[in-house]
């Protein structure tokens, strides 16, 4: 049967092996492929192309509309706006094993000793790129449900290590806590807030003078 170091050669298994002997992980760990990942930022870059038919008027543009796979984009616009994003939202897959919604929702390959392996390494290699995107004061959100938020979460603390803020309650919809085995309510959903050292949410600075 055959294995998947098989096709690698003697130079590619010595850095993974030299790779896991300077690493000793504790927390979050998910079955990664060392070479793979190595190269994945490079690899098959796909290059944008401007559609002058769609453009409302001559560049310079106030807003841009990117079409296609997600981590292409943000490839490329990692090497175009790093450091100049202020704000991204992210509304990933939950993985629920949904294979009937509008986009994939079933992130799970037979051969991860753990189901969530191949789900963690598809969010990770994005949010590292979306983090390079942002401004001094810039802020990520991501949407999750209960399921998977602490995964979730730790793997936020790996990809963007130091920049945690916290999290608020989403309202997702009306309704109560008729369903359901126990009569718990799914009506809420987090959303997880990471940023860099300058970000703050509007408002005012709090004081206790009267």
């Amino acid at each position: 049967m055959a294995g998947k170091y098989d096709d690698l050669t003697r130079e590619q298994l010595v850095r993974i092996l030299q790779k896991r002997d300077r690493e000793r992980r504790y927390g979050l760990v998910w079955e990664r492929d060392d070479i793979e990942a190595d190269l994945a930022v490079d690899e098959n870059f796909v290059v944008a192309t401007l559609d002058k038919e769609l453009s409302e008027r001559p560049a310079p543009w106030e807003n841009l509309v990117i079409e296609g796979d997600n981590y292409d984009a943000l490839r490329w616009l990692r090497m175009a706006y790093a450091g100049r994003v202020k704000c991204i939202y992210i509304d990933p897959p939950y993985n629920t094993g949904n294979k009937d919604w509008v986009y994939n929702d079933h992130y799970v390959d037979a051969n991860d000793r753990y189901r969530h392996s191949t789900w963690l390494e598809f969010l990770y290699r994005r949010l590292t790129l979306a983090r390079d995107l942002l401004t001094e004061d810039g802020v990520l959100l991501v949407s999750i449900n209960d399921d998977n938020r602490a995964k979730l979460e730790m793997l936020m603390d790996e990809a963007l290590p130091g920049m945690r803020v916290g999290s608020f309650t989403w309202r997702t919809r009306i309704g109560g806590n008729e369903g359901g085995e126990h009569f718990f309510t799914s009506n809420h959903e987090p959303i997880l807030v990471y940023a860099n050292s300058a970000f703050k949410f509007g408002g005012t600075e709090k004081t206790y003078a009267m």
